[in-house]
């Protein structure tokens, strides 16, 4: 989809006028601009594809909303940071479990721009199903794959939406915004829709690696690793919440989710894990581009690693040098790099980003097997730089990162951060963002939705609850060999047994400030466990999170959704 950053609006079609007399009220008009007459040959279909796709790298979305304030701050292992307590009270509120429903902005965004998504979804889908007869010149396999990338986008759309507020309407035609109130439906009847949705998509989308100049649009993988997630998900709600009322007619689902996942790590024609073998790549963080000595995790985390062969879903961004509401780049750069900076001299400056999304020190002790909540793990006590993952997921002072255009080495200042740790995960260099954007919104660096080691541990957890102890086992030391290749220490080790824990364990550092911490606590119903009880430590050393079950699952739908739909949307109890 590179080719598609560059498309910035819906072509506009003109509408033509013709002659008029005294009884023109009797005329039937001979040349009528209508959805029927603009939706008639590729390129005007396209369009509004472009724009479903566009939904994902609209407004800050999936990054700031979905990204951090509903899928990173609400674990244990990142605190929602900023220059202090006081800023962006809504994510301090999350970060807290104090949120209320006056705290809907992040998730009204979420909520609008996933159904306009789907808005788009279906009126490309509609048109698509009437090409043929519109314009003999569209061809049969060019409607087949569109049909499969709509088909592919509505179920995202609505998993994310089910991740984020449980049951919600399935959107399976057009209609005005306006007219959209309908009752919420049950997160298994969601799943069910975007299941079938997925089905369709996998028998007509391309492979990856035959998508040529077309690379970011949907592919058979993708449709495959999300159903295999969605399964997972499924399954993990019907073992771990019987009785509840938000989970009924979900389903074990294990072997499913399974086989769709190994469908995708199978497919080594499309998809390896970054840096397995020990390779190593250029990138500016070296401070010399003819170096390639970066190893591949670290080198998965730049724009150079952008549609990277681990790469499975990516939305596309650029940095286009648009501002806020135009752009098709992200701010996950400026949210989550450190405020300042001290050089050698101990000269102090600012370095310009936000610093939010602050890792905890919890994190860092599961990066070390040290946090005392994890029981049961096949790995032993170990220093947590020892991973290579830890270096690219956490900074820490002493840590240094290259400044400006003379690529100075400059110590990280963390000393307004409540944990004293900083995410790395999307740092850019000077070119790149820095000294390049017209506004800080303007990150280039594509945001990963779905990766291969996710998909690797998706099978691994599947594989387990199968009883398959050899493939659980396999394809968690699959991920664990990546990240020992990635460094020089020999850790992390292969384990030679595993245990539920170990892939909780794994998917934790893998994954860390990526989307899936909290999600994952939900559906493995590991909430009080891991959250009830932790320490914030931005508000205070004696405030602790106090997760309330049957409600802090899921957020409540956006308060101004629920007053709009005059009663037709109403909120699981707790949050009435």
């Amino acid at each position: 989809m590179k080719y598609l950053k560059h498309i910035y609006s819906i072509l506009v079609l003109a509408v033509l006028m013709t002659g008029c007399s005294e009884d023109f009220l009797d005329l039937k008009p001979t040349a009528r601009g209508t959805t029927e007459t603009f939706y008639t040959d590729e390129a005007t279909i396209d369009a509004t594809i472009t724009a479903a796709y566009a939904q994902l790298c609209a407004r800050e979305v999936f990054d700031k909303d979905y990204y951090l304030v509903a899928g990173s701050i609400p674990g244990d292992d990142c605190e929602a940071g900023g220059e202090n307590v006081s800023d962006w009270p809504t994510a301090q509120s999350v970060d807290q479990y104090l949120h209320t429903l006056n705290d809907e902005g992040p998730f009204l965004e979420i909520y609008r721009y996933c159904y306009k998504g789907l808005r788009m979804c279906n009126t490309a889908l509609e048109f698509l199903a009437n090409a043929e007869e519109t314009d003999m010149d569209i061809s049969d396999e060019f409607i087949s794959v569109r049909i499969g990338e709509m088909k592919f986008l509505s179920a995202w759309y609505h998993f994310t939406l089910v991740q984020v507020f449980g049951g919600v309407p399935i959107a399976d035609e057009s209609v005005q915004p306006d007219a959209f109130y309908t009752p919420r439906n049950s997160i298994k009847e969601v799943f069910s829709y975007a299941e079938e949705c997925l089905k369709d998509a996998i028998e007509v989308l391309p492979e990856k690696r035959n998508l040529g100049e077309e690379v970011g649009r949907a592919t058979i993988g993708a449709a495959q690793a999300l159903l295999s997630k969605l399964l997972i998900y499924e399954s993990g709600y019907a073992r771990n919440y019987p009785g509840d009322e938000r989970f009924e007619g979900c389903q074990e689902r294990w072997q499913e989710a399974l086989n769709y996942a190994e469908a995708v790590i199978n497919s080594t024609a499309n998809y390896s894990l970054v840096g397995a073998n020990g390779e190593r790549y250029y990138s500016w963080r070296t401070g010399n581009d003819t170096a390639a000595t970066i190893d591949g995790y670290r080198w998965l985390w730049t724009v150079d690693g952008d549609n990277s062969s681990e790469a499975i879903f990516e939305i596309q961004s650029v940095n286009d040098l648009l501002q806020w509401g135009y752009t098709r780049a992200n701010c996950m750069t400026v949210y989550q790099t450190v405020r300042w900076y001290r050089t050698k001299g101990g000269a102090t400056g600012e370095y310009g980003g936000w610093s939010w999304n602050s890792p905890t020190q919890l994190l860092v002790d599961a990066f070390g097997n040290s946090d005392s909540r994890e029981t049961n793990l096949n790995s032993q006590p170990a220093n947590p730089e020892d991973d290579p993952r830890f270096a690219t997921t956490i900074g820490q002072e002493g840590d240094t990162i290259l400044l400006g255009e003379n690529n100075t080495w400059v110590y990280l200042d963390l000393w307004n951060l409540p944990t004293g740790y900083i995410g790395r995960k999307f740092e850019c260099s000077f070119g790149e963002y820095w000294g390049n954007m017209s506004f800080w919104g303007n990150n280039p660096m594509n945001v990963r939705l779905i990766r291969l080691a996710d998909i690797y541990l998706i099978a691994a957890e599947a594989a387990f609850r199968v009883n398959d102890q050899a493939k659980a086992l396999s394809y968690v030391n699959a991920v664990r060999t990546r990240a020992r290749n990635c460094g020089n220490t020999g850790y992390p080790e292969d384990l030679t047994a595993v245990s539920f824990a170990d892939i909780v364990h794994e998917r934790r550092l893998e994954l860390a400030l990526e989307p899936h911490r909290y999600f994952d606590l939900v559906r493995w119903r590991l909430t009080e466990q891991f959250l009830d009880g932790v320490n914030v430590l931005a508000a205070g050393p004696t405030f602790q999170i106090d997760f309330e079950p049957g409600k802090h699952e899921f957020f409540p739908l956006p308060l101004t959704e629920v007053q709009l739909s005059k009663g037709t949307l109403v909120n699981y109890g707790p949050w009435q």
